[in-house]
């Protein structure tokens, strides 16, 4: 029989064994069709707060990310950050179990360029990485962040399912419950890769909800700019 040059992987995986292989004279070619030099969002939009539609004014140089609870190594981190050219301002900290950061853009890209790219899946940049949960703009010069949180009061009697099902059709990752007052549940929730919309967009489409007393995108204020000068 030819030897037509195949290499044979053996991983050992929670105790299965897989097998895989390749062809020399067919090598697998990397995936050059991704996104990595475009921004996500259109530069010149203009964003609103969700309730009150007054304007945010984007930061250009300043995202805020939260890793997915798993990664806790900084070092894995450090290195995404040096690829895409972004540096730490403050952080990584733990929010809701998971890392989180502000960042910095240190090359001539504007924020837009590291977005998570909500219902774009060509995309390979930052925000895309299988790191990153969520990536997302900083507005009024360093003081408003949207924090990714999306938090829901529904109305009383509401099925469990119903509501898991809300969730799940929007790309959110349940977190916990707290209590309302004076009484009643909130159910806090982060906005993943699986949505199709940016936090904001998203935060304005849910307003919609009609099994809901609210819901209300959550952000960081804060009196003293992050500057990234």
């Amino acid at each position: 029989m030819k030897n037509k040059g195949i290499l044979y992987f053996i991983f050992l995986i929670g105790g299965v064994v897989l097998v895989s292989y390749c062809q020399h004279e067919a090598p697998v070619q990397p995936d050059m069709s991704c996104i990595d030099n475009q921004p996500v969002e259109d530069t010149t939009r203009v964003y609103l707060w969700p309730i009150s539609q007054d304007t945010l004014r984007i930061y250009p140089k300043m995202i805020f990310a939260r890793f997915y609870p798993w990664v806790q190594d900084t070092i894995q981190i450090k290195q995404l950050l040096e690829k895409h050219h972004l540096r730490v301002r403050v952080g990584p900290g733990i929010l809701d179990q998971q890392l989180a950061a502000w960042l910095c853009v240190a090359d001539d890209r504007r924020a837009e360029y590291h977005f998570t790219p909500y219902g774009k899946p060509d995309f390979c940049n930052f925000g895309a990485d299988s790191l990153v949960e969520y990536a997302f703009a900083v507005f009024d010069n360093g003081r408003v962040t949207p924090s990714g949180n999306i938090v829901f009061r529904f109305i009383d009697g509401t099925p469990q399912a119903r509501i898991d099902s809300l969730f799940d059709a929007n790309g959110l990752r349940f977190l916990y419950t707290s209590p309302d007052f004076p009484t009643g549940t909130r159910y806090w929730t982060v906005v993943t890769p699986r949505a199709k919309k940016n936090f904001l967009d998203l935060g304005h489409e849910l307003q919609k909800v009609s099994f809901a007393h609210y819901v209300s995108p959550d952000f960081f204020l804060g009196q003293n700019p992050l500057s990234c000068d």
